[in-house]
């Protein structure tokens, strides 16, 4: 049976994906083998976005056509050697968007394509990739035409209502109307902040977010597991078997227990950290003869970054059982710069990559299925239990005392009605325990005046002769 002939392409060709445009070629590596290049450009797929990345295109498939090398290829474009391709942006060559012409406002669209390159290298990867979700896949599609000159607060209204009014698919099937929260994220976080960077280039000259009004929002209330839940869940990871890849001389899957996660989520029960700090720790910021550890980056996105405030660089102390369990993990030859968690490939812990050896533990325990942060929130309701004090709470999680109150002061223990006493102690007749009493009735029955001075004062008018004044209608 003849084989199929391999398919050879040459040159650059264009692709839509998800509504957008993209640029695919393959170039030679140095060894000899092809490699795939995809360029995310960000336009939009019309016929005028097309046209303008045509010249680009007929000079990325010269140079392929050439034979030159991906290197050649960025320098022919202007762009320098150094380009780190990563999983957000997935594109090694960014194209840049045509400038507007001297004098005219550019568009939305037009805008947010030179906007995000400038944010890239400033933001945490987090919040870029907020800044393209929320702009890309609900303000551009709405108003990406419009002039920023030309921009009103009623355009910001209809986006808020149109927001609040689609429905949203779920994961399990059927819909339900996008939270307000998601919205004024969109509204009020990602979009707010190009245009603020747009009123300070000068394209708009008013607040387009005046007098805007939002329905009422209650944030969920924090959900922490109960001490017994608690350790049921480290003594499961404990136990628990998780797969590694085959051996080298072997071809079935390894099922082995795995010590850097029974201690990632102890630490998490036992410290308040966030699931991102935990994930960033590197053994150099662990002091285990000080029972101490240092907050010095967040893990999101599988790279390392700054805290999620500056607050959250802090000192965080740690238990005695803590202690021994980052003991036994710390392995013989240790480098500062070795992460302490890593998974069963070897890698740092990702949180998002975690949660299925999450879940899987709450299933087998019969335990109601909460998030990974749920162990911060139990970490600080028992603090709250048992009184430990504010300021001491604040440095140990990187969280205000005046936040950590409005969200877990239900837990917080008070006095018994200290306040009221206050007033028992001024004036018991009137708050004490006899105020509740009534004042014998007899003179008094039921009515505000007597009926005793009203009988005499009738009788003293018959007998002068006088008659009771008429009732006035």
């Amino acid at each position: 049976m003849p084989r199929k002939r391999r398919q050879t392409y040459s040159g650059c060709w264009i692709e839509a994906h998800r509504g957008r445009l993209r640029l695919r070629f393959r170039v030679r590596q140095p060894d000899g083998t092809p490699k795939k290049v995809t360029i995310a450009t960000g336009h939009t797929d019309t016929p005028e976005q097309r046209r303008a990345l045509m010249p680009l295109v007929r000079m990325i498939g010269a140079a392929v056509d050439a034979g030159k090398t991906l290197e050649q290829i960025r320098q022919a474009v202007g762009e320098p050697a150094k380009v780190q391709a990563t999983a957000l942006e997935r594109s090694a060559l960014p194209v840049t968007a045509a400038a507007p012409r001297p004098g005219i406002s550019p568009t939305v669209a037009e805008y947010y394509e030179r906007w995000i390159r400038e944010q890239l290298p400033v933001v945490r990867r987090a919040q870029a990739r907020d800044y393209r979700r929320h702009l890309t896949r609900y303000i551009l599609p709405l108003i990406g035409h419009v002039r920023l000159a030309d921009l009103r607060p009623s355009h910001v209204r209809g986006l808020q209502a149109d927001l609040l009014e689609q429905n949203v698919r779920l994961k399990g099937g059927g819909t339900k109307k996008r939270s307000v929260k998601h919205v004024k994220n969109i509204l009020a976080g990602s979009f707010r902040a190009m245009i603020h960077q747009a009123r300070i280039d000068d394209w708009i000259a008013r607040d387009i977010f005046a007098g805007l009004k939002w329905p009422r929002w209650t944030p969920p209330p924090p959900d922490p597991f109960a001490l017994d839940e608690q350790q049921r869940i480290i003594a499961w990871f404990h136990s628990a078997r998780f797969g590694f890849h085959p051996g080298q001389h072997s071809t079935e899957r390894r099922f082995l227990p795995h010590p850097a996660f029974h201690a990632y989520v102890h630490l998490l029960f036992t410290t308040g950290m966030r699931p991102s700090e935990a994930s960033g720790l590197q053994w150099g910021d662990v002091d285990l003869a000080n029972r101490r550890l240092q907050v010095a980056r967040s893990r999101h996105l599988y790279s390392d970054g700054d805290p999620k405030t500056a607050a959250a660089r802090r000192t965080v102390e740690l238990f005695e059982g803590t202690v021994d369990v980052l003991r036994a993990l710390q392995p013989l030859h240790v480098r500062p710069e070795m992460k302490v968690f890593t998974n069963t490939n070897g890698a740092a812990i990702e949180p998002n990559s975690l949660l299925h050896h999450w879940y899987r533990c709450l299933r087998a325990l019969g335990i109601r299925v909460r998030g990974l942060y749920a162990t911060k929130d139990t970490f600080v309701t028992t603090a709250f239990r048992i009184g430990v004090r504010p300021a001491w709470l604040e440095a140990q999680t990187g969280v205000s005392y005046s936040t950590l109150r409005r969200h877990y002061g239900a837990w917080a223990p008070g006095e018994e009605h200290p306040e009221l006493d206050r007033f028992s102690a001024f004036a018991p007749s009137v708050f004490g325990p006899e105020a509740g009493k009534l004042p014998p009735t007899s003179e008094h029955r039921g009515g505000q005046f007597p009926k005793k001075p009203r009988k005499a004062y009738v009788e003293r008018m018959r007998e002068g002769g006088l008659e009771p004044p008429r009732e006035s209608h």
